[in-house]
């Protein structure tokens, strides 16, 4: 068989990609960069609140005491039942670390919740404060 016969893959036709300027690149990497800082001073932030929350809000620090219990009791037990379920300790760890990843991922997305109304709360008092100005 010659070549000229042959099926040969050819990419997609598709509209032609340009490629970023130099200054479309630095600014994409700019902002890649920033991004990363911004969610590591969200991260560092929240850790810090919620450090401060359970030494000094009775009622967090009771929910995370009762938290702290019930997980041993459960740890405990699947110790106990390791010979009848073997798989029960890593089950238990397994849970342990997903529920606190989901705390810190709420608290997180609270924050940035939290940083979004605050803004808008002052562009809604400035506008106020305009309007009794005219």
């Amino acid at each position: 068989m010659s070549d000229e016969n042959r099926t040969r893959l050819r990419p997609a036709a598709g509209p032609r990609r340009r490629r970023p300027s130099a200054g479309q690149a630095d600014r994409d990497g700019l902002q890649r960069l920033l991004n990363q800082v911004f969610d590591q001073y969200i991260a560092a932030r929240v850790e810090q609140i919620l450090l401060r929350a359970g030494t000094q809000d009775a009622d967090y620090r009771e929910t995370g005491e009762k938290v702290s219990a019930a997980l041993g009791q459960l740890l405990a037990l699947s110790r106990q039942l390791k010979g009848l379920q073997p798989e029960m300790t890593g089950l238990v760890m397994d849970f342990e670390s997903w529920t606190t990843l989901e705390s810190g991922q709420a608290a997180e997305i609270a924050y940035r919740q939290g940083l979004r109304d605050s803004s808008e709360v002052c562009r809604e008092l400035m506008a106020c404060l305009q309007r009794q100005g005219d």
